[in-house]
C-alpha cells in the first residue's frame, strides 16, 4: 500500500509540475431533488488563492448567475436541482474554466461510495485495476456512484486521473475523516455499498454498509479483484 501512494504522489508532481497560471476549481456536490445546495468553486493566482473575481455558475449548460470570490478564494452559488440525476455544473472566471458534477437524489436514495485511491488503480503501475472501469460502469446503472478523495492527491489531480483513465462521471467528494458519510445520513440517504481502505471503511461502519476491500479489513469482505465484486453485487456485465 505504501509503495501504491509512492506511486500516486509521483503522478500528482509531474500533474502539479505540468500546471501553471492562474485556474478555477469547482467541487462537486450531493443534493436531495429540490432542496437548495451551495455550488463551490475557488478561484487561484500562481500560488496562492485569489479573491474578488468574478465567477459564473452554469448547470448543464444554462448559467445560474454569477458570485464574487471571497478573500479566500472561495464563490458561492445557490442552486435547486428539479429533477434527479447527475448534472454538469462548469465555471468561469475571465479565462479560466473548470467543470464538474451535482448529483441529485431524492430522500432514501443508495449510494455505493469508492474510495479511489483504496482500490481503483493497480499497485507500482498508477493504472486502473483490472476490470475497475466496467464493474463501476455497471455499478453505476444499479446505484447512484459517489467517487472519495481519502490519500494523497488534491481533487483537481483526481479528477483528472478519472477523465483520462475514462472512469464513468460521477462526484468526487473529499472523505474528510468521514464527515462525507454523515452529511449523507443527514440528508436521508442511504449507504449501501463502500469499496475502499481500511480507514475508508472503518468510518462508514455506524452507517451498516457492505463493505469490500483488497485487504482484511474488520466489517468488510475481502476480496481479491474487482470481478468479485461484481459477482458478489450481482452485477451483469456488457
Amino acid at each position: 500500500m505504501k509503495i501504491l501512494r509512492i506511486v500516486f504522489l509521483l503522478i500528482a508532481i509531474l500533474s502539479l509540475s505540468s500546471t501553471s497560471g492562474a485556474e478555477i476549481i469547482f467541487f462537486d456536490e450531493i443534493s436531495l431533488k429540490g432542496e437548495p445546495v451551495m455550488l463551490k468553486a475557488v478561484t487561484k493566482g500562481k500560488i496562492f488563492t485569489k479573491g474578488g473575481e468574478i465567477v459564473e455558475f452554469a448547470v448543464d449548460g444554462k448559467s445560474i448567475g454569477r458570485a464574487l470570490s471571497g478573500g479566500d478564494g472561495a464563490a458561492f452559488k445557490e442552486f435547486r436541482a428539479e429533477k434527479t440525476g447527475l448534472h454538469k455544473v462548469s465555471v468561469v472566471s475571465g479565462k479560466d474554466k473548470d467543470s464538474g458534477f451535482l448529483l441529485s437524489l431524492k430522500k432514501g436514495a443508495e449510494i455505493v461510495f469508492i474510495d479511489i485511491e483504496g482500490s481503483m488503480f493497480a499497485p507500482m503501475s498508477g493504472k486502473p485495476a483490472k476490470d475497475s472501469r466496467e464493474i463501476i460502469k455497471a455499478i453505476a446503472k444499479r446505484f447512484p456512484v459517489v467517487y472519495l478523495q481519502a490519500g494523497i492527491l488534491d481533487i483537481r489531480t483526481l479528477k483528472k486521473l478519472l477523465k483520462e483513465n475514462e472512469f464513468t462521471e460521477a462526484p468526487l467528494l473529499p472523505w474528510r475523516e468521514g464527515n462525507v458519510f454523515e452529511e449523507a445520513d443527514k440528508k436521508g440517504l442511504k449507504i449501501k455499498f463502500v469499496i475502499g481502505g481500511k480507514t475508508v471503511i472503518e468510518s462508514a461502519k455506524e452507517f451498516k454498509p457492505k463493505a469490500f476491500s483488497f485487504n482484511e479489513v474488520e466489517g468488510a469482505e475481502e476480496v481479491r479483484d474487482w470481478e468479485e465484486i461484481g459477482k458478489k453485487m450481482r452485477l451483469v456485465i456488457k
